[in-house]
């Protein structure tokens, strides 16, 4: 049969003489086969190459082919035709996951001199400490040994599996290195012993192996996603640092993690429906694995097509039943050995490797502290993109340069604003771009960053897909090649940090001009006059679409195409369409004069026409991009609940049809950020935006670890989602304590999760609970400033609900000095803002006596009039001044 089928393969074949000589081998063994059964006899294929034993008894030729078909092992022609050709092209852009299993360790030798254990070996040893001098039970199993051994011997347990499975790095075999020097993703271990990181230390591989324990969930050395530096190797029952107690060995232990949410699992699931696998010494039979393995289940309906990434599994035995079940999770068989794979499959795809190494180098120059500030020039390189800009897609640079996005009128006010400030010597200034959400001003911002830079001027570029912090950005404008211009879109990003960060870029010595765009409502939010005095600064809103603008309006969308139901309509006609919505954003006013519906139920329509499993992927994209974030295929799968097949179909069709659409880092958005909002506010009113909102912070909760910066990505999402006032306003008490329950394992380490769990009780809900969780952000951060504010609010509180008790006034003096020393400390109106609100409180509630309460009264006012002073823009204070004077004047009046 295999020689038909190599000979086959000859015809127009540059390769026919290898497939030739692979051909006769075959063929004459075959034939050998045949004359020994049509003789009686039993038949015996003898290994060769990459052939398995064959062993027969049997007269009926059919089903001797059948057979030799069936047990077969993946010969060359395999090789060459569909495993090579996949996994070249998969390595070359360094997506492969390797996982490893007991299997892969066994040619490593460990510090006595000996091999690493196999499962037999290690059951014996453990049964001499558990049992010395008994005889060894065949029907005793590893789990419950290591369970008894963790239970009664711990020590002599800890000390056995080190002496076990530490490997000597000097006699570990050089093909251990070839595999770990392939540009693998990411690295899954099933196992304890430290044979990764004995190889990094006796070869010079590419990148250096950081072992990660998935059974601490805190983790000080646990990473967050994989950026190339190092290669990532999870070890998901954890390492020899963690005998006996938490590693994953007893069927207790395994007991104990199925039944809790393990965040190094749900990558995992994720990753195993996103990225292609090499298995490598393992059968895939332990119960947690399988637990996510079975996500990565049957295609789905008829119709799917096929997305998950073929994987393999390198074994050189496994049984028909097994093969049989992995084949359904699209993962194919390597009968051979982990040296054979290396020799004969991975040492034909250096070259492959070395393409892959190169990229994951650029991935980490991108990501790099150290990095650059994104340039104009070579942002605005792919001039012929298509886009669907013209029906409410987010501008790309594309639409400018093709002519999509048009030029408006206000346009040269802003051009001239920006070449006045850069002929000032020294520091330039700040050009402020505001407008509603929509109408244009991020067109207009990169208009003015396109004729700078046809203009010969270096502009830099920032937006919500820049992954910069602060002092990234400090750290690059200060440097030699730093750009003369800075744009920044969406600049309320940076939230507080923003003016700060202005000031200090415009006194520094390469005195850019600022640039940025920030929607109307949040200017006053961001852009502090006190922090920027002395620095010149123009703010311009963008006007309602004028005439002309309409006018060239509708001839770029006849010219594309995309005048919908004006189509053919008398030019004034079309006008008059869009004049009625000119008072709207840009957008809405497309999309409605152009469909003849509005905006609003434009957008909702379009997601409840969509399939369940696409309507939920669609919410859970668009209320991630209005919070500006992006969201990557495996992070949609995490937080959607659903890794299967049918939902990377349902992501792909989303994007085919560009109702998502792909950004220039591959992540995944609403294709406008007001188009997000308005279907998180459709889903927020019908009740159904819990899913989105916990699917989000799982998202985020499972890539958070101590030692990573509070400005990086995952932090930013989760601050978003668990930030206690939005978890109340979007989904009330109930569902917000949902939310808060469903990730305390995974973030039971972290004082920000409690302190805004106990800020939720403070404000809306049960005292007592309250304090539990403030108590708990106390012991873990006693002297943040945040969690001092929330507690000294906490006592306001207390004392405010039991005002005749005899602690009250002791818990609103204590709240009050809290309160003062914040002050002075911080530069923050919000303690101002809690001693005044709350204080208000406690003198209508507890002090009866007018003079006492008209004491109180006049010290608060004079703290909330030293607050507004400091915050002249903190309106809240102002209000709450008003407040507190006109109580204060009511009593002295009356006196």
């Amino acid at each position: 049969f295999w020689s038909k089928l190599t000979l086959s393969k000859m015809k127009n074949s540059a390769s026919a003489p290898k497939y030739a000589a692979s051909a006769t081998p075959l063929f004459c063994r075959y034939i050998s086969a045949l004359v020994a059964i049509q003789r009686g006899s039993r038949a015996v294929l003898v290994p060769q190459g990459r052939s398995q034993v064959f062993l027969g008894l049997t007269s009926d030729l059919h089903k001797t082919r059948e057979f030799l078909y069936s047990v077969s092992t993946v010969n060359e022609i395999e090789i060459e035709s569909r495993l090579l050709p996949h996994l070249e092209g998969q390595f070359e852009r360094a997506l492969p996951i390797l996982f490893i299993g007991a299997g892969f360790s066994l040619a490593a030798t460990n510090i006595t001199g000996t091999p690493v254990p196999a499962y037999s070996d290690l059951r014996n040893a453990l049964w001499d400490v558990c049992f010395p001098g008994n005889t060894m039970e065949d029907s005793s199993s590893l789990q419950d040994l290591y369970e008894h051994a963790r239970l009664r011997h711990p020590r002599e347990l800890k000390d056995l599996l080190n002496r076990l499975l530490t490997v000597d790095a000097e006699a570990v075999p050089e093909w251990y290195s070839e595999i770990l020097s392939m540009p693998w993703y990411r690295c899954y271990t099933l196992n304890i012993d430290d044979l990764l990181t004995a190889t990094s230390r006796r070869y010079t591989l590419p990148r250096a192996v950081d072992p990660i324990s998935a059974t601490r969930i805190a983790s000080p050395e646990a990473g967050v996603t994989a950026s190339g530096r190092e290669l990532e190797a999870v070890h998901l029952n954890g390492t020899l640092e963690d005998v006996p107690d938490h590693v994953t060995f007893s069927l207790t232990q395994y007991a104990e993690r199925l039944a809790r949410q393990e965040p190094w699992y749900l990558r995992l699931a994720a990753d195993l429906v996103s990225h292609p696998f090499v298995f490598i010494g393992t059968r895939l039979d332990e119960p947690p694995l399988w637990q996510h393995v079975e996500l990565r289940r049957a295609r789905g309906r008829r119709g799917l097509r096929e997305l998950r990434p073929r994987s393999y599994l390198v074994t050189d035995h496994l049984d028909l039943a097994r093969r049989a079940l992995l084949a359904e999770f699209n993962i194919d068989w390597v009968p051979m050995t982990a040296e054979a794979f290396t020799k004969n499959v991975l040492a034909r795809l250096k070259s492959a490797g070395r393409q892959g190494m190169a990229l994951l180098k650029a991935r980490t120059a991108v990501t790099s502290v150290t990095a650059d500030v994104p340039e104009v020039a070579h942002l605005a390189s792919a001039p012929q993109q298509s886009t669907d800009f013209l029906v409410g897609a987010q501008p790309v640079w594309a639409d400018l340069q093709a002519g999509r996005a048009i030029g408006r009128d206000c346009d040269d006010g802003i051009w001239s604003s920006a070449i006045q400030m850069l002929k000032r010597s020294g520091p330039k200034g700040l050009i402020v771009i505001t407008g509603t959400a929509g109408s244009g001003k991020s067109t207009s911002l990169m208009r003015l960053c396109l004729r700078l830079v046809a203009d010969g001027v270096h502009v830099g570029w920032l937006d919500d897909f820049t992954e910069m912090t602060p002092r990234d950005i400090r750290r690059a404008m200060k440097s030699a090649g730093a750009p003369a211009v800075l744009a920044i879109d969406d600049a309320d990003i940076y939230g507080l940090e923003l003016s700060p960060l202005i000031r200090e870029l415009l006194v520094s010595p390469t005195c850019p001009l600022v640039l940025a765009g920030i929607r109307s409502g949040r200017v006053d939010r961001v852009i502090n006059p006190v922090r920027l005095e002395g620095i010149a600064f123009s703010e311009i809103a963008m006007p309602p679409l004028a005439d002309p603008d309409i006018g060239l309006l509708l001839d770029t969308l006849d010219r594309e195409n995309r005048l919908g139901i004006l189509k053919g309509k008398p030019r004034l006609e079309q006008e008059k369409a869009f004049r009625e919505q000119a008072g709207r954003q840009l957008l809405v006013a497309m999309i409605q004069a152009t469909s003849d519906r509005r905006f609003e139920e434009k957008a909702v329509s379009e997601l409840l026409e969509l399939p369940e499993t696409s309507q939920r992927i669609y919410v859970l994209v668009a209320v991630a991009t209005s919070f500006r974030i992006g969201l990557s295929r495996d992070e949609i799968l995490i937080a959607s609940g659903d890794s299967s097949n049918e939902s990377l179909n349902a992501i792909d069709q989303l994007t085919r049809r560009h109702i998502i659409s792909v950004g220039g880092d591959g992540s995944l958005r609403a294709r406008h950020r007001v188009i997000a909002e308005v279907i998180r506010d459709e889903v927020q009113k019908i009740g159904v935006l819990e899913p989105a909102i916990s699917g989000l912070a799982l998202v985020a909760a499972t890539k958070v670890d101590p030692t990573l910066a509070r400005s990086a990505r995952p932090w930013r999402i989760l601050r978003h989602v668990i930030n206690h006032e939005f978890l109340n306003r979007a989904l009330g008490l109930e569902p917000a304590r949902n939310v808060f329950g469903s990730l305390e394992q995974l973030l039971t380490w972290d004082f920000h999760y409690w302190l805004q769990r106990g800020s939720l009780e403070v404000e809306f809900g049960d005292l007592r609970l309250a304090e539990q969780f403030l108590n708990q952000a106390r012991g873990l951060a006693a002297n943040e400033v945040r969690v001092e504010n929330e507690w000294a609010y906490l006592l306001f509180r207390k004392a405010i609900e039991n005002a005749h008790s005899l602690d009250a006034p002791l818990w609103v003096g204590e709240a009050t000095e809290i309160l003062f020393d914040l002050m002075n400390r911080v530069g923050d109106a919000y303690p101002y803002h809690v001693l005044g609100s709350q204080g208000l409180a406690w003198a209508r509630r507890g002090l009866s006596n007018s003079a006492e309460r008209e004491r109180y009264l006049k010290g608060l006012q004079i703290r909330i009039e030293e607050g507004c002073g400091k915050y002249p823009r903190a309106q809240d204070l102002k209000q709450l001044l008003g407040d507190v004077t006109r109580e204060y004047l009511g009593i002295a009046v009356g006196h």
